[in-house]
């Protein structure tokens, strides 16, 4: 899927696609080569909630091959000091991923959460991480909200208020 988009954008110059296991990311790849990181791992726990019976989807969802500190240990091997590391996640998992990030180096930075309307409890975080950032200050951004009252999609602009046609 990930070769596709990139040839759908005309960015084959731009991207290669590298497959593999993450857990040997690091032997893959110098250590401290990448500047920024980004991530969008599984967010359950093996054991948690219905497992598809599809195994692509469910290591795609699951904890199966992929955990959180496969992610960030990787991720702490691979970034350069100072480099940046961003990651979508579910909020219920928010204390872990800040505590497994401290633990692996990789100071949090920024949190946003994102709600799919504005009087629904977020579905998804936002983190902004920095390898070898050394003072523990972190800012939360305003959120971002996905959907009007009516359903109708909103496209963010800096204050989310414009709608997307």
């Amino acid at each position: 899927m990930a070769r596709r988009s990139v040839a759908h954008n005309h960015l084959e110059d731009r991207i290669n696609i590298v497959t593999g296991d993450i857990k040997e990311a690091a032997e893959r790849f110098k250590p401290a080569f990448f500047d920024v990181i980004t991530t969008n791992p599984p967010y359950m726990l093996a054991d948690h909630g219905l497992r598809n019976p599809d195994d692509s989807k469910a290591i795609a969802r699951h904890e199966v091959l992929c955990t959180l500190d496969d992610i960030l240990r990787e991720s702490m091997r691979l970034l350069q000091d100072k480099g940046r590391f961003y990651m979508i996640h579910r909020p219920f998992r928010l204390t872990e991923i800040l505590t497994k990030m401290h633990e692996y180096k990789i100071e949090p930075k920024r949190i946003q959460f994102i709600h799919p309307y504005i009087d629904k409890e977020p579905t998804m975080v936002l983190v902004e991480g920095m390898r070898g950032g050394a003072k523990p200050r972190v800012t939360i951004e305003p959120p971002i909200i996905m959907y009007t009252k009516d359903g109708t999609l909103l496209q963010k602009n800096g204050n989310n208020s414009e709608k997307q046609r």
